[in-house]
């Protein structure tokens, strides 16, 4: 109900201010940018999925100082960007809106570009930075009347997330050949997570996570416990590795519920932050996901991720994207006749089906258990 009155009266006030205030669009074509800013403030996915973006824009206008405004809770993911040159902090509220406006004012930006924003607030801010030079995609947004310069992309619900904002940063002249999502993880980081790993009883040895599960908005998304019992139960004979069930607080009874079918695999759900679950993440050997933002920041990271991925959203739109066969996909199917859509069970996506791709990836890792034969 709050979102619902905010986004009205953002509204109802923008559309009138765009009318008496209208903006005269910049030619922003072949243009040396001295400071681009840009918005990139939604999920976990959704974010790494822009870091691609922010890449293009910094190898291709060097000299430009990229300023990257993003959610709070988020604010790992563009810290370890090194293609940002600034990050500025986000979050809801009507008087950070207010010093967040006077803020951004003071870079005097010569291009605002909205990659993606989960909030009615944000737009309104793109627009009272540079109203003449906000660059997006109307097809993201109710408020498409504060785009100056609209970057049309008619496939974007078949578009992959990678190439959605890359079409946009491309309309002033961005672009990137790599474009495997960016986050790079310290040394210092990993270092000083081990000591907090072996105090929660993990230790060295190969390790494989499970993601148990995605927000509480996208239930429909998660795999069910039994079937990770299962695919673990399997794991465990065919491996000696170290499993991991990892989540944030809110999964933790499904993690709970999970390590009660695997009282050997060590429960970190709750445990640890976004920047340590990435340095984790980037010393183990596999990962296996539902489409979370985990997900994504095991792509990001580079290690081996399977994605369990339901057919509502699919892989083509929020699979690896430029990795090759390194990330494999077991994508939910729906049953014969059935358009995809949310109510198909992810629970139909078997541990029969998902087990021989993850039994490639722990081969393709060393990890299987040597038979007595072959020790022979």
């Amino acid at each position: 109900m709050i979102n619902r009155i905010a986004f009205h009266l953002f509204h109802t006030v923008f559309r009138l201010l765009a009318g008496w205030f209208p903006s005269s669009p910049a030619d922003l074509h072949k243009r040396e940018f001295h400071t681009i800013l840009v918005f990139s403030a939604a999920g976990i996915g959704d974010t790494l999925t822009d870091s691609v973006a922010i890449r293009a824009l910094k190898e291709s206008h060097p000299k430009a100082r990229v300023v990257v405004v993003t959610h709070r809770r988020r604010a790992a993911l563009a810290r370890h960007n090194p293609f940002a040159d600034d990050v500025i902090l986000y979050h809801k509220s009507f008087i950070r809106f207010v010093t967040l406006a006077l803020e951004l004012r003071k870079l005097r930006s010569d291009v605002v570009v909205m990659l993606r924003g989960n909030d009615p607030d944000l737009w309104p801010l793109a627009w009272l930075v540079n109203r003449h030079a906000v660059v997006s995609c109307p097809v993201m947004t109710r408020f498409r009347f504060l785009i100056s310069h609209p970057v049309e992309i008619p496939a974007w619900d078949e578009t992959h997330g990678v190439e959605q904002t890359l079409e946009i940063v491309r309309t002033i002249s961005a672009e990137t050949k790599d474009k495997r999502l960016v986050y790079e993880v310290r040394e210092e980081e990993r270092t000083a997570l081990r000591p907090k790993l072996e105090r929660l009883g993990v230790f060295e040895k190969p390790r494989v996570v499970f993601q148990v599960g995605g927000g509480k908005r996208s239930t429909w998304r998660d795999w069910p416990v039994e079937h990770y019992a299962e695919l673990g139960r399997r794991l465990l004979e065919a491996c000696d590795v170290e499993l991991i069930l990892l989540g944030g607080p809110d999964l933790r009874p499904r993690a709970d519920a999970l390590a009660a079918k695997l009282p050997s695999a060590r429960n970190l759900a709750g445990e640890l932050s976004l920047a340590e679950a990435a340095a984790m993440l980037s010393i183990s050997k596999i990962l296996v996901s539902t489409d979370t933002g985990i997900m994504h920041l095991g792509f990001a990271v580079g290690v081996d991720t399977l994605a369990l991925i339901h057919c509502n959203n699919p892989a083509s739109r929020v699979g690896p994207h430029g990795y090759g066969d390194k990330n494999p996909v077991a994508q939910l199917e729906p049953p014969p006749g059935v358009k995809p859509n949310k109510s198909v069970n992810m629970a139909l996506l078997t541990p029969e089906k998902v087990w021989p791709k993850l039994e490639t990836l722990c081969r393709r890792q060393g990890l299987m258990r040597k038979s007595p034969s072959a020790e022979r």
